[in-house]
């Protein structure tokens, strides 16, 4: 049966979507906590609260069976100025995924489908992993439509599977890096040793937010603008996040303390038997004693104590989460262009062209070198 494709642009009947919308996340996404509808409704909130809304949802005998969060916007590329509908989700989004069921074709299409009869001219889908839909559906949409398509790999994130023991795990670390831990670790028992306290239920809430913003204000990422409080839109969308994660028992945050002082913190999100690793941060005024690393290494040593069989670093390949594996996830990005002029002209100027002027840059900075 063809769904119900329905369009909501207002803020108010996409709240009143909530229980409807969780319910069909429990029933087609496993309750996965990062789909839930509180994670949509609080990034827009935070990070595009005057953006306009464009909520494509399906329907079959009236029940909700797909939904693809979207806001509109302008954007430019190659100089050229777009109409663009983009998927609800940016650099604080560890999991996207456009919420339709692995096969089901006919709403990925009904939804692409009412986007394109909107006139954008650029249909961007951020950082998903490879999924569904798959980069061959994506490609047979694309030319039976005669839509442009860029694919491209944002990232791979980088993940620890955690079956086994830790001891047969640690050995497969380099040697260097098993030194580095252990160096650490006696560096800081000497130094008095340390305090490791979890904060997971609602009461917890208040107490683990304010630790947090204490260790915050004194790392790398707060000093640089870039921590988890750091601004009016990180401090309300985390501060959300921690909430109501915690209050409805799929979060944790775990706090490390170094002579009784708040010296790095962890939060994480579980689902199933993942532990995602969303964000953490430790004082520069500790760095004598690497209170990051060690949280680290003992959140690591718990995740292979406990029922989790994949503990998720998230983000980017870092030099520093390559030390602890070699696995990674790929994510990618989705440039769907219209047949609008506008979308075609961005298509050429930006990938086509560009691409190549892009490659005889790196090509003559290899032989030239960069320029001053």
């Amino acid at each position: 049966m063809n769904p119900q494709i329905t369009v909501i642009r207002e803020v108010g009947p996409v709240l009143e979507l909530e229980k409807e919308w969780d319910r069909m996340v429990a029933d087609r996404f496993d309750g996965h906590p990062l789909f839930c509808h509180f994670w949509f409704a609080n990034y827009r909130q935070a990070y595009f609260p005057k953006a306009p809304l464009y909520v494509l949802t399906a329907h079959r005998q009236g029940e909700l069976v797909g939904a693809m969060p979207m806001i509109l916007g302008r954007r430019r590329m190659g100089g050229i100025p777009l109409k663009e509908a983009r998927l609800t989700a940016g650099d604080h989004s560890p999991l996207n995924r456009i919420l339709v069921a692995t096969g089901d074709d006919a709403i990925m299409t009904g939804f692409l489908e009412t986007l394109l009869k909107e006139g954008v001219d650029l249909i961007y889908i951020e950082d998903v992993p490879d999924l569904y839909p798959k980069r061959r559906w994506m490609e047979e949409f694309c030319r039976d439509h005669r839509l442009g398509l860029e694919c491209r790999s944002v990232r791979q994130s980088p993940f620890i599977p955690t079956v086994g023991s830790f001891d047969e795990y640690r050995k497969r670390l380099s040697k260097k890096f098993r030194e580095i831990l252990n160096n650490r670790l006696n560096k800081i028992n000497r130094a008095g040793g340390f305090e490791i306290r979890m904060f997971n239920r609602t009461g917890d809430v208040e107490a683990a937010v304010e630790q947090m913003e204490i260790i915050s204000r004194g790392s790398w990422q707060g000093q640089n603008g870039t921590g988890l409080f750091s601004g009016e839109k990180n401090r309300l969308f985390y501060t959300g996040l921690i909430t109501h994660a915690l209050t409805h028992g799929y979060g944790r945050v775990a706090i490390l303390l170094f002579d009784q002082q708040p010296a790095a913190f962890e939060f994480h999100v579980f689902h199933g038997r993942t532990e995602y690793c969303l964000k953490g941060e430790y004082a520069q005024a500790y760095n004598a004693v690497a209170p990051g690393a060690v949280l680290d290494l003992e959140l690591v040593k718990q995740a292979f104590a406990s029922e989790v069989e994949v503990y998720d670093l998230m983000g980017y390949t870092d030099s520093y989460k390559l030390r602890w594996t070699e696995q990674t996830t790929p994510y990618f990005r989705y440039f769907i262009f219209n047949r609008s002029a506008a979308g075609r002209t961005a298509h050429a100027v930006y990938f086509k062209f560009g691409d190549r002027i892009r490659r005889l840059k790196r090509a003559a900075k290899d032989i030239f070198g960069p320029t001053k």
